[in-house]
């Protein structure tokens, strides 16, 4: 993180030796805020924070700071910039900017994994603010180890909250599924994840979340339907490697050998060329912006689904969101004459933050990528497990002389319960309906004879 502030101060100390005065330099920031150059304007008014609460116009500086982050979409420059003064610098502040920087202290302090300082900063936002669902956010992610009770009512509060908007609505569900999930309160877990809307952004880890609270609350059926849902060729670009390792442990347990081995040959054919293929790319040790240039549409040096996950990562579209304002502020500069010899500097400024956005940003998507090749990894000793329990199940079935046909026919499959209106029963015929994908249940047999009927 500290790459941001050095370089504001780099191109600050490349300013004339004869500096403006302090009324000189607030008109040059709000001048370019009235241009709506956000970057531009962030830029200077960086200059007057850094220099201090003793500089005359800092309060009206930190302001324009934080506004103009807000309309760059920024969660990185602002925080760097104001985690260096204490907070009791910014009392006296307007409300809502005090508590937009609250906000963002919060945010920057858990990522940063300091606990505690996240929940202090979440909890001195006021409730009728604007970056009040945000806060809650935080303070639910806080609470979530010591006072998971606190943490389930943070989020329920988010997700239920209209003005929050609609990715944060479905992370403070993810949020409240795995915190239900952790007190092992499973039906409530997989209650929580089938409220997050159908081919949304994270609608993919609340299918497979959703199926594992469906199998730790005793329901197979449901779980392999959502596993049944997420492999579908509707959502062909999700990366779910840990979904065919969970299919393959239920078939497991109830000795659906065929069906076992049928889950880890598509753990192999997906997956293990895609490690395979993020192995070689970190082999490379490459300059770590080439990660971030990696997740253009154009390139093809990381599998697809591969980088389909990463675009849907909440830092991954910060960075993106930055890089995007920033050309457009290039472009704006471009095209207005009126800005004389100034337009070079603050061309050459937001060259420089590029730059360093990028450089931030292929660091993050290396080490998520380093990540999840370790996750495959770490899955495919899991199949190597499973796989020699089935060969050591089939191997028992054969020495007994089990006959595992008459007993699975012996077996009545049970409809799957029914809502009591607004639902229709269709048996899957193999074809994929858009409309269908979600209300997938299982029925199954068991071959292991021990005379279980679900």
């Amino acid at each position: 993180m500290r790459p941001v502030l050095t370089l504001i101060l780099l191109v600050s100390a490349a300013a004339p030796a004869a500096q403006p005065s302090d009324e000189a330099d607030d008109q040059l920031a709000r001048s370019l805020d009235r241009r709506d150059l956000p970057f531009s304007a962030f830029f200077h008014y960086a200059r007057i924070v850094q220099a201090g609460p003793g500089h005359a116009f800092w309060p009206k500086a930190v302001e324009g700071a934080v506004d103009t982050a807000g309309r760059l979409g920024d969660d990185v420059l602002l925080p760097n910039l104001l985690g260096k003064f204490p907070r009791e610098a910014f009392v006296g502040l307007p409300k809502e900017t005090l508590a937009r920087i609250d906000s963002t202290l919060a945010l920057f302090a858990f990522r940063a994994g300091r606990i505690e300082d996240a929940a202090r900063f979440a909890a001195n936002v006021p409730s009728d603010s604007p970056a009040w669902p945000e806060s809650q956010y935080v303070a639910g992610l806080a609470r979530q180890r010591a006072d998971p009770a606190k943490a389930v009512q943070a989020f329920q509060e988010v997700a239920a909250m209209p003005r929050a908007g609609r990715d944060l609505n479905e992370l403070a569900l993810l949020a409240l599924g795995r915190t239900l999930f952790g007190l092992h309160r499973y039906a409530e877990a997989s209650a929580a994840y089938q409220k997050i809307p159908r081919f949304s952004r994270h609608w993919d880890e609340a299918l497979f979340e959703g199926a594992y609270a469906d199998l730790r609350n005793g329901d197979p059926g449901g779980a392999l339907g959502k596993l049944h849902s997420l492999h579908s060729p509707h959502l062909r670009d999700e990366f779910v490697p840990e979904s065919l390792n969970l299919a393959a442990i239920v078939f497991h347990q109830r000795c659906l050998y065929p069906y076992v081995r049928q889950a880890v040959a598509a753990f192999d054919r997906d997956y293990l060329p895609m490690r395979e293929q993020m192995k070689q790319v970190l082999a490379l040790r490459l300059p770590v912006e080439e990660h971030w240039r990696m997740l253009a549409a154009s390139d093809s040096r990381l599998p697809s689904a591969v980088k389909h996950h990463l675009e849907k990562n909440e830092r991954v579209a910060g960075f993106r969101a930055l890089l995007l304002a920033l050309d457009r502020e290039s472009a704006r500069i471009r095209s207005d004459a009126t800005l004389g010899a100034a337009a070079g500097d603050l061309l050459e400024a937001i060259a420089r933050q590029k730059e360093l956005t990028e450089q931030l940003a292929g660091k993050f998507v290396q080490g998520r990528l380093a990540d999840m090749e370790r996750l495959i990894g770490v899955l495919e000793g899991d199949k190597e497990l499973i796989a020699f329990e089935t060969t050591k199940g089939e191997k028992e079935m054969l020495e007994t002389r089990a006959d595992v046909t008459a007993q699975l026919a012996a077996q009545r499959l049970q409809r799957p319960a029914m809502p009591q209106s607004g639902h229709e029963y269709w048996p899957f015929d193999g074809e994929y309906w858009p409309d269908e994908i979600g209300y997938y249940r299982y029925t199954l047999k068991d071959a292991c004879g021990r005379g279980k009927d679900e």
